[in-house]
């Protein structure tokens, strides 16, 4: 036989089945099993925000950040930030855009200006990059430079050791997800 001929697929045994279970494999994921999907991404990443919060050291007294006064600073409200805020922003929540991403980290959100709690946040982490990267703004009293214990929290948290934990725990999820997928079709 030469080169120039060929064999055509569709006439091979068994080809019509393979090509059905070609499209299974083609809508898994799909709006049907998205909630599974995104179940399980939650899941995993449930192990990092584990880890991060691990790799916090609360702090022993509450930060005063005071928008005017000696130090200056940016305009908007004065505000406390309680012991234990970093550790409480580190949440998992969905990325923005997708229907089966999901995030972990420091969430930030709005400081209270009336109520039991104005002034006060509790759950904002909207500073955790400044911690994190060692940039404390004089404003909230720093001098510019943070090199305090949780310098870095998010390299210390999430590990080698903790992000392949979370891939294999990913690749057996999926595994199981995706054999009961394939059975029910």
């Amino acid at each position: 036989m030469s080169s120039t001929h060929f064999l055509d697929p569709r006439r091979l045994e068994g080809w019509k089945e393979f090509e059905k279970q070609l499209d299974k494999i083609e809508k898994w994921g799909s709006t049907k099993d998205r909630k599974k999907v995104l179940t399980i991404h939650k899941g995993v990443a449930k192990i990092g925000e584990k880890a991060l919060k691990r790799a916090i050291t609360n702090h022993n007294k509450t930060i005063k950040v005071r928008r005017s006064g000696r130090l200056g600073g940016k305009r908007g409200p004065s505000y406390d930030i309680m012991p234990g805020t970093l550790k409480r922003s580190i949440r998992v929540f969905n990325a923005k855009g997708s229907k089966t991403s999901v995030m972990v980290g420091p969430r930030s959100g709005i400081i209270e200006k009336t109520g039991p709690g104005a002034g006060v946040i509790r759950n904002d982490g909207y500073f955790a990059h400044m911690i994190n990267e060692g940039d404390l703004p004089k404003h909230m009293g720093g001098k510019g430079s943070y090199n305090g214990p949780n310098r870095n929290f998010f390299e210390k948290g999430i590990t080698t050791a903790v992000f392949n934990r979370m891939f294999n725990e990913l690749l057996s999820k999926y595994r199981l997800a995706f054999d009961n997928y394939m059975s029910r079709q």
